[in-house]
């Protein structure tokens, strides 16, 4: 199965994985291509983040809560209608569980989904140190195809010419982008990563500021060539056959304060036979009609809480 994929990694956490992902969905999107995005490992923030600058719901790709089939079942059961997918990594490159090896790990997810990946790392401070550290990432795992790289915080246009002679003149890495920093342009972080889509008022206007930079400063032909070379996939299982919860009935509530929700967990409970219906604790007056009469349950954060309505109520 012809699937264009690549997957945006990182030497680190806070080299711009999510910022430089988001760009590039919002620019691939303006260029009329359909982007199917996913996440690496267990995030709820990010994904809802993607869902704005693609335009259509990210999914999360995780290897430690899921065995390796069923990542590359959740990847072909999304990617195929798109024009290619776009996975962002967790971490850096070859971080996961602790004491598990790769299990989890966004080197791992990679290798399974066959994907090139671009690495992303920081240029600051560098110069032909930087192949040194990628000469590392591109040697510790000879099953990975890291297809080219990416440097991030580039000071001047004389440091740019420097990374790019070392990188491709000494290691042979193709260097697909230099992003300096823009001051202007700034994605505003809480105490568990970036702030959440349904909080930030002004994404969209950085999603703008975000695609034009990416167009300006990163190849994306070179990266949609490299997607387009990305090896077929067999395709996967065929999804579940409903009925093992035909007739549940389930109130999911979702609003700017209940919005921490694994999609594809909701999705399965569908395609096994239940029906949804979302409500907001925070605007809707009254519970959804869904609930009236039954016993049935609410999701909340991801939690199932029995309820019995009565009829009169």
């Amino acid at each position: 199965m012809k699937t264009p994929r690549l997957v945006i990694a990182g030497t680190h956490s806070g080299v711009g994985k999510t910022t430089l992902t988001l760009g590039l969905l919002a620019a691939l999107r303006r260029r009329g291509l359909r982007v199917q995005p996913f996440k690496v490992g267990p995030d709820y923030i990010d994904p809802g983040l993607h869902r704005v600058a693609a335009g259509q719901t990210s999914h999360n790709l995780d290897s430690w809560m899921g065995s390796p089939e069923e990542v590359r079942q959740l990847f072909l059961k999304r990617a195929p209608e798109n024009d290619l997918s776009i996975v962002e990594g967790v971490m850096g490159l070859f971080d996961g569980a602790r004491g598990q090896g790769e299990t989890g790990s966004t080197a791992q997810v990679a290798k399974l989904l066959r994907a090139p990946v671009v690495l992303i790392f920081s240029a600051k401070g560098l110069a032909r140190s930087a192949a040194a550290l990628l000469n590392g990432y591109r040697t510790y795992d000879p099953d990975l195809n890291i297809c080219g790289v990416i440097a991030n915080g580039v000071s001047s246009e004389r440091h740019r010419q420097i990374i790019r002679e070392t990188v491709e003149g000494e290691l042979g890495i193709p260097l697909l982008g230099a992003m300096d920093n823009r001051q202007e342009i700034v994605m505003p972080q809480r105490h568990l990563g970036l702030l959440p889509a349904a909080e930030n008022n002004d994404l969209h206007n950085v999603l703008t500021k975000l695609a034009t930079l990416v167009e300006e400063q990163i190849d994306l032909e070179a990266l949609l060539k490299f997607a387009r070379q990305a090896p077929d996939l067999e395709a996967g299982a065929a999804p579940p056959v409903a009925g093992p919860f035909a007739g549940v009935r389930l109130a999911v509530a979702r609003d700017e304060a209940f919005n921490f929700y694994y999609q594809d967990s909701l999705d399965f409970l569908t395609e096994l036979g239940a029906a949804i219906q979302y409500f907001s604790p925070l605007k809707d007056r009254t519970l959804p009609e869904i609930l009236t009469g039954f016993i049935s349950a609410a999701v909340f954060r991801n939690n199932f809480y029995p309820l019995w309505l009565p009829t009169s109520q």
